[in-house]
């Protein structure tokens, strides 16, 4: 067996979103995107969420102010690295 077959690769450049099912797995200071019918409406960090996962309040990102976000809406979330060590 080749020694490189049993090495983990390393990432080093930025890591792409990563997409969001579950909601309470979100934690508040997490930057992320939120995608409605495959496009991004909006990115930030989150500032409070719901425990069960059903809300969530963004501070938006540009000095968009502060939104709130329902689950039930059908919204996709992406959680953003670049910021993150």
């Amino acid at each position: 067996m080749d020694i490189r077959s049993r090495t983990a690769k390393t990432h080093t450049g930025p890591r792409t979103p990563e997409p969001v099912l579950n909601w309470s797995t979100l934690s508040r200071t997490d930057e992320v995107e939120i995608h409605r019918h495959g496009r991004v409406i909006t990115s930030g960090r989150i500032d409070m969420l719901a425990m069960d996962g059903s809300v969530l309040w963004l501070q938006q990102d540009e000095g968009q102010g502060r939104a709130l976000f329902l689950h039930s809406d059908g919204l996709r979330v992406y959680r953003r690295w670049e910021n993150q060590s």
